[in-house]
């Protein structure tokens, strides 16, 4: 059966990327291959709603995204497949490897992960994802920890595998929620409580660890829950967002109660530690 492509340009790329993978899949995109400039999104060519992508772009357009796009009809692949020859390990200095199952395993890491990413996100190769990984490598947490925006479960796997118990993990997309229990039985992770939705699913329960790979606007709504979910010097970890936004991401942290206590970057994104105290 023949797809439709809809091959996109959007600027700012990673962070637009991220959120026009997340959106389309809700549509009913199938495959999504990343390019230097955006991504190439892939639906069966009878499925394919021209409005209704026009509604996602207007959305990013209106939060100050450039897009543009081009559609075209692909011969018949297997695009999940196509998209799988274009994932590599990540390796995140000797600190951990990210590898799919279909990678041969390398020795000279402390932790290798196992992830079959599909439509998720959080395969280790965007810099907001590294730098909360290095974080969990290099810095001493504790359970019970929350994972929220958790995509492929990649970091609450890694805590696992570090001796982290009682740890749960959130996210609002479908193709994660699918996506994310199976990485968990990759990894022989039985114990991870895998959930769907946002902050509104959080209840009465404390957390020693959260962390919080979403976006700058999420973020800025959601760290005062975060801070009340906290135990007194719990830790949160935070990325998603743009060297230029961490003024305000501390403000509202403040604000909440939270001592910052540093921050990583990477390709001007940021990831930052608080303490509440």
């Amino acid at each position: 059966m023949a797809h439709a492509v809809l091959t996109i340009t959007v600027s700012p790329t990673d962070l637009g990327r991220d959120l026009l993978i997340s959106e389309l899949a809700d549509i009913g995109f199938e495959g999504f291959l990343e390019t230097d400039e955006g991504v190439d999104a892939y639906i069966e060519e009878a499925e394919l709603d021209i409005n209704e992508a026009e509604e996602v772009f207007a959305r990013l357009r209106t939060a100050e995204f450039e897009v543009s796009y081009t559609s075209s009809v692909a011969e018949d692949k297997n695009w999940n497949e196509e998209w799988e020859k274009n994932f590599d390990p990540v390796e995140i200095k000797d600190l951990c490897r990210i590898r799919a199952p279909f990678h041969e395993s390398k020795s000279g890491f402390k932790e290798e992960i196992i992830i079959m990413p599909k439509m998720s996100f959080g395969t280790g190769h965007h810099a907001t994802t590294s730098m909360m990984a290095e974080y969990l490598m290099t810095t001493k947490v504790e359970g019970p920890l929350l994972d929220m925006g958790s995509g492929t479960a990649v970091l609450a796997i890694l805590a696992r595998k570090l001796g982290v118990e009682d740890i749960d993990a959130i996210d609002i997309d479908d193709w994660a929620f699918e996506n994310a229990p199976e990485n968990c039985a990759l990894n022989n992770m039985d114990d991870i409580i895998i959930l769907q939705g946002d902050a509104s699913l959080l209840g009465n329960k404390q957390y020693n660890t959260v962390l919080a790979n979403i976006n700058r606007n999420v973020l800025l709504e959601d760290i005062p829950v975060y801070a009340s979910i906290l135990n007194q010097n719990g830790q949160l970890f935070v990325s998603g967002f743009y060297t230029e936004d961490l003024n305000m991401i501390r403000d509202v942290a403040q604000k909440a109660g939270l001592i910052f206590n540093g921050n990583l970057t990477k390709d001007n994104w940021v990831s930052a530690r608080f303490i509440k105290q």
